[in-house]
C-alpha cells in the first residue's frame, strides 16, 4: 500500500489516470466527505461496490461506515494514511482491498485532494475509487518472473552477462562480479575497454560482440583474458544477440566459463603425454600399451629394433601367440589374475618369439589403469630382452667360477674396492676372515670396523698409500682381524694395488690369505725361545703344586681310609666301655656316690671319644644319617636352652624365626650338632662377650648364584644362618675355614674338624654353606638345606617319660655279633631290659636259631661281619620269617645299609657305642613300628 505525502497535489496526473481508469471502465465510484460535519456522500455505484445501502450514501453516511468494508489488514494502513492527508492537505492516493457486494476482497485505489480553510483546517475530502485488482494481479506475475529470472540468471554456473549495442554491460549476475573483483554498480554502463587492462585483447572481445549482433548468430568461441591486477584467465564463452518484441537486435547476451584450470590440466595432459612419447622413442625396452575393452595395442619402435616385428599396432591375441608354448599357459593365467583380482602391478619372465623364429628371453612388467569402479581399462607395460644379459651373466659366472677355483686352490680370498660407489666385494672366503657369514652384505666399514684396534691406524695407512695417486704404493700388510659374528680374532695377509684413471684412483684390488696358524706357531715359537728358562721354572712349580696338592688329596684320603677302618674297631672297643659302665651305674644306683662319680666320669670320657671318631666320620661323610622331615624352627627353639648353657653368660642369644618357614629333610641329631658347632666357635671369637643370633629364613637361590658357586643347584631352600659379633676372619682365614684340621684358636683348644664336620653333614644333606666375615665386623655362617616339596605335616612330639621302654618278658630277640665282648654286653643289657635273648657270633649260627625258634620277634645283628654280612644275613632272614623285625647295628658307614650317607629305605640303624637307654629306645620302637 503506497501513500504519496507530498505537500503539492498533481491535478494533470491523477485526472489522467481517472480519465484511463473511465476509457477502461474500472472506476468504482465517487465520495465527497464533509470533513467538518463528518458526513460522506457516495453515488450508488460505490455504495454498491462497499455493500451500503445507495439511498444512506446519497444522505448521510459517517467514515467508519465505509471504512468497515476494508479488510482487516488493511484498515491500520488506512487510518494511518487518512489521517496524514488530512494534517498534510492536498492530494491523497492509497491502495488497499474492500468486500464487495459477493464477499469477495478486491484491490482499490482511492485518489482525492483534502481541501482546507484559511486557518489550514480540513473542510472538504472529495475523490474517486479505481478497481486495481487486475492490475496487481499482473504486477504480481512480472515481479514473480523477475525474481525468478534474476535467480537463475543468479544460479547459473560461470559468468551471465548482457551488453547493448554500444557493448556497455546492462546486467551481470554473481560471477560476473567475482570475475571483475568489482560489484555491479562499478562495471554495470562500462564496456570491456574500460574493465580490462589489455586493450588489444578488450578490443578484440569487442569485436566479436560486433560481429555477432551484426550477424545475428549466436557463437561459441574460448577467449584469452588480462586483468588489471595481473590474473590470467581463458574463458569459454556462448554468446547470442539480443531482440526487441520486434525481433530488432538491441544487444548482446552472453555466458562465460572460467576454464583455466582446465586449459592448465589439458597443458600437463599433453606435456605428459610428449614425456611418454618420447620416453617410448628413448627406452630400449619394448613399450605396450593394452585397452582392455577390445584388445587393442599399441607399440613404440623397440618392438622392431629388439624382435624384428615391424608392427606398431596389434591384437592381445598376437601377443599370447608369440610366447614360447611351454611358457604360454602360466603368463597368461599370471597377467589375467592380476586384472581380474584387482591387482595393480604384474611382472613376468618368459621367452618371446621374434620375427626370424628364435626366442628372446624377457622380463615383462605392467601396470593395470582402472576407472572409478575399479574396473580395468589399459594396461601399460614394458618388455625388457634379457638375452645378452643373460649371456654376460653365464660368461661373469664362468669366469668367477674359475676364479673362485683359482683362490680355493691357493688358499686365498680376494676383494675388490670401488672407489667412486663405495662399493667393497668380498667373496666367502674372504668374509670368514672377518667372521662374517657368506650371505652377508657387507661394506668398507665392515672392513675397518673388523681391524683389530691395534692394528686398524697402520692398515688404514697403508689402504690410503695404495689408493693415493701421488703414492701409488703396493699395499702389503698383516693385520689382526675380529669377527663381527664369532669374535674370534685372526691374522690376515693381504696384498693389493690401486687402479688409477689419470690421477683418480677408481679402484683397489687384491687378495688375503688367513695366516693364523702361522702367526700362532711363530708367537710360540718366540715364546719357547724368549722364555724358556721362565716357562721351565713355571712348569717345575706347577709339577710341585700338582705333587703337593697329589700329597695332600692322598693325605686326606688317606684320613678318611684310616677314619673308616678304625671306626669299626674303636666303637666296637667304645660299646664294650659305654655299654657295661651304664649297666654298672644302674645296678649300684646312688648307694655309692663316689663309685657312681667315677662311673660318670668314664662314661663322659668314652663318649668324648664316640664324639671324635664322629666327627672324624662326619669330615670324611662316612656318617650315617638317618634324614627325617625336619621343622627347623622348632629344632632352633627346642635348643635354646642348650645353646644358652653352651655360650655362658657374657654373650646374648637371640633368635629371629621366620613365619611359615619351609620344611626340609636332614638328620635331626645332626642338624642339631651343626648349630651347637657353629654357636661354640662364635662363642670362642667373642672373648669378652656379645650377640649371637640364629637366623631361619626361606630363600631361592636363583640360576646367576649357582653358577657362581660351582656344585650349588638352583632352587629352594631354607636358610640357618648363624651370626656373631666377634672378630671376624680375614679373606685368608675363610678360604681355609673348612680345612679338616685347620684351626686359629690356640694348642689344645680345638681338634680343627668342628667346621669341618658342619662341611660334611651340609654337602652330605644336598645343601650349601656360605662363610661372610669382615675383620672386627663378626661373622655369619649360612647354611642352605633343600626344601622338602611334599607336606611334611606335624611332627609327632616324643611322649617318652623319664623310665626306660622295657620287655614284656615274653619277646625273644636274635643278637648275631663277631665280638664277643660286644655280644656279651648286648646280651646281657637286652636281658636287664626285660627280654628273652639268644646270641650267635656268625650268619651260619644266626639262620640255625631262626629256624629253630620260630618266637624270634627281632633279629638284632652287626653289619660288618667275615664271610656273610649282616645285610645279607637279614636279607636271607626276611626270606624266610617274611614279618620279621630287624635292627642293625654298626660303627662304620661304608657298608651294606648305607649308601651316599644315607640309611636305605626301611633300614633301622643304632650306632656304636650305644648306650643302654639308647638301645631300650630303639629296640622298642623297631618291635613297636606296625610297618
Amino acid at each position: 500500500m503506497k501513500t504519496d505525502t507530498s505537500d503539492h497535489f498533481y491535478p494533470e496526473r491523477d485526472t489522467e489516470r481517472v480519465r484511463l481508469a473511465l476509457a477502461a471502465g474500472a472506476i468504482v465510484g465517487t465520495w465527497f466527505w464533509d470533513v467538518q460535519q463528518d458526513r460522506m456522500t457516495v453515488d450508488d455505484a460505490l455504495a454498491q461496490a462497499f455493500g451500503l445501502d445507495p439511498a444512506l450514501g446519497r444522505t448521510n453516511l459517517r467514515l467508519e461506515q465505509v471504512v468497515a468494508a476494508v479488510h482487516p489488514d488493511d484498515q491500520a494502513g488506512l487510518a494511518a494514511a487518512i489521517s496524514q492527508a488530512l494534517r498534510m492537505g492536498g492530494r491523497y492516493a492509497h491502495q488497499y482491498r474492500a468486500r464487495g457486494e459477493d464477499g469477495q476482497y478486491r484491490w482499490l485505489e482511492a485518489i482525492g485532494r483534502v481541501d482546507v480553510d484559511a486557518a489550514g483546517q480540513p473542510i472538504g475530502f472529495p475523490g474517486v475509487l479505481i478497481d486495481i485488482d487486475d492490475r496487481r494481479r499482473i504486477e504480481a506475475e512480472r515481479d514473480e518472473a523477475q525474481t525468478l529470472l534474476r535467480s537463475f540468471v543468479e544460479a547459473a554456473p560461470g559468468v551471465v552477462y548482457a551488453k547493448d549495442r554500444q557493448g556497455r554491460i546492462l546486467i551481470g549476475n554473481r560471477g560476473a562480479t567475482e570475475l571483475i573483483g568489482a560489484p555491479p554498480e562499478v562495471y554495470v554502463g562500462r564496456t570491456d575497454a574500460e574493465l580490462l587492462g589489455n586493450s588489444a585483447q578488450a578490443a578484440a572481445v569487442m569485436a566479436t560482440d560486433e560481429r555477432i549482433m551484426a550477424s545475428g548468430v549466436t557463437e561459441q568461441l574460448e577467449e584469452e583474458i588480462n586483468f588489471p591486477d595481473g590474473r590470467q584467465a581463458h574463458w569459454l564463452s556462448t554468446k547470442s544477440p539480443l531482440r526487441d518484441a520486434a525481433g530488432q537486435v538491441v544487444g548482446l547476451v552472453g555466458t562465460s566459463l572460467d576454464i583455466t584450470a582446465r586449459k592448465a590440466a589439458e597443458a600437463r595432459h599433453l606435456e605428459v603425454e610428449e614425456r611418454y612419447r618420447l620416453a617410448a622413442h628413448a627406452t630400449n625396452d619394448a613399450i605396450w600399451d593394452w585397452r582392455l575393452a577390445d584388445g587393442h595395442v599399441i607399440w613404440n619402435e623397440a618392438l622392431t629394433t629388439l624382435f624384428g616385428h615391424a608392427y606398431a599396432e596389434t591384437s592381445a591375441q598376437w601377443w599370447l601367440d608369440h610366447i614360447h608354448p611351454d611358457d604360454l599357459a602360466r603368463i597368461d593365467e599370471e597377467i589375467h589374475t592380476v586384472i581380474e583380482n584387482g591387482g595393480t602391478t604384474w611382472k613376468g619372465e618368459y621367452r618371446f618369439r621374434r620375427a626370424d623364429g628364435s626366442f628372446a628371453l624377457v622380463f615383462d612388467r605392467g601396470t593395470v589403469l582402472r576407472g572409478p569402479g575399479g574396473e580395468p581399462l589399459r594396461m601399460i607395460g614394458a618388455m625388457l630382452d634379457l638375452s645378452e644379459r643373460r649371456a654376460a651373466q653365464a660368461a661373469l659366472q664362468e669366469s668367477e667360477e674359475r676364479l673362485r677355483l683359482a683362490t680355493d686352490a691357493g688358499d686365498l680370498g680376494f676383494w675388490d674396492v670401488d672407489m667412486l660407489q663405495d662399493v667393497l666385494v668380498w667373496p666367502a672366503r674372504t668374509k670368514a676372515m672377518f667372521g662374517i657369514s657368506p650371505d652377508v652384505e657387507v661394506s668398507m666399514r665392515d672392513f675397518y670396523a673388523g681391524l683389530h684396534p691395534e692394528d686398524r691406524v697402520a692398515t688404514s695407512l697403508a689402504f690410503a698409500a695404495a689408493a693415493d695417486p701421488h703414492q701409488r704404493a703396493l699395499y702389503d700388510v698383516e693385520y689382526r682381524t675380529v669377527g663381527k659374528e664369532d669374535g674370534i680374532v685372526r691374522w690376515v695377509a693381504a696384498k693389493g694395488r690401486g687402479l688409477f684413471e689419470g690421477d683418480t684412483c677408481v679402484r683397489v684390488v687384491g687378495v688375503a690369505i688367513e695366516v693364523t696358524a702361522r702367526k700362532v706357531a711363530e708367537a710360540k715359537l718366540q715364546e719357547l725361545n724368549e722364555r724358556l728358562e721362565s716357562r721351565v721354572l713355571a712348569e717345575v712349580a706347577e709339577r710341585t703344586r700338582v705333587e703337593d696338592a697329589l700329597r695332600q688329596s692322598q693325605k686326606m684320603e688317606a684320613v678318611g681310609q684310616l677314619t673308616g677302618g678304625i671306626a669299626h674297631d674303636f666303637n666296637n672297643m667304645l660299646a664294650t666301655v659305654i655299654g657295661p659302665l651304664d649297666l654298672l651305674a644302674t645296678r649300684i644306683g646312688a648307694d655309692d656316690a663316689r663309685a657312681k662319680r667315677y662311673i660318670d666320669m668314664a662314661i663322659d670320657g668314652a663318649r668324648r671319644a664316640a664324639q671324635l671318631t664322629q666327627r672324624l666320620l662326619a669330615f670324611s661323610r662316612q656318617q650315617p644319617l638317618q634324614p627325617v622331615p625336619v621343622d627347623a624352627n622348632r629344632l632352633v627353639a627346642g635348643m635354646s636352652d642348650l645353646l644358652v648353657h653352651s655360650l655362658g653368660g657374657s654373650v646374648r642369644l637371640e633368635t629371629v624365626l621366620a613365619a611359615g618357614l619351609w620344611w626340609t629333610y636332614a638328620d635331626a641329631n645332626q642338624l642339631e650338632n651343626v648349630i651347637l658347632n657353629l654357636a661354640v666357635n662364635a662363642r670362642d671369637a667373642m672373648e669378652g662377650g656379645g650377640r649371637l643370633t640364629v637366623e631361619t629364613a626361606n630363600c631361592h637361590l636363583d640360576h646367576h648364584y649357582a653358577a657362581d658357586h660351582l656344585g650349588v643347584p638352583a632352587g629352594q631352600y631354607i636358610l640357618i644362618a648363624v651370626s656373631d659379633s666377634g672378630s671376624g676372619m680375614p679373606p685368608e682365614v675363610i678360604a681355609k675355614a673348612f680345612d679338616p684340621f685347620f684351626t686359629t684358636k690356640k694348642v689344645g683348644q680345638g681338634t680343627g674338624l668342628g667346621l669341618s664336620q658342619v662341611y660334611g653333614f651340609v654337602k652330605q644333606s644336598a645343601g650349601h654353606v656360605k662363610i661372610y666375615s669382615e675383620v672386627g665386623q663378626g661373622t655369619t655362617v649360612k647354611v642352605y638345606l633343600p626344601r622338602l616339596m611334599v607336606d611334611a605335616g606335624e611332627r609327632a612330639q616324643s611322649l617318652a617319660g623319664s623310665a626306660l621302654p622295657l620287655g614284656d618278658g615274653q619277646e625273644l630277640i636274635l643278637v648275631v655279633e663277631d665280638e664277643p665282648l660286644v655280644r656279651q654286653f648286648s646280651t646281657d643289657a637286652l636281658t636287664e631290659l626285660g627280654y628273652q635273648v639268644l646270641a650267635a657270633d656268625c650268619a651260619a649260627t644266626a639262620l640255625m636259631l631262626l629256624d629253630a625258634h620260630p618266637e624270634i620277634v627281632l633279629l638284632f645283628t652287626d653289619v660288618v661281619m667275615p664271610e656273610v654280612n649282616g645285610r645279607q644275613l637279614a636279607d636271607e632272614a626276611l626270606k624266610r620269617r617274611p614279618g620279621l623285625k630287624v635292627l642293625f647295628t654298626t660303627g662304620y658307614s661304608r657298608n651294606a645299609v648305607v649308601h651316599n650317607g644315607v640309611l636305605d629305605p626301611g633300614v633301622q640303624l643304632i650306632g656304636k657305642p650305644f648306650t643302654v637307654e639308647e638301645l631300650a629306645s630303639r629296640v622298642r620302637a623297631v618291635l613297636d613300628d606296625a610297618g
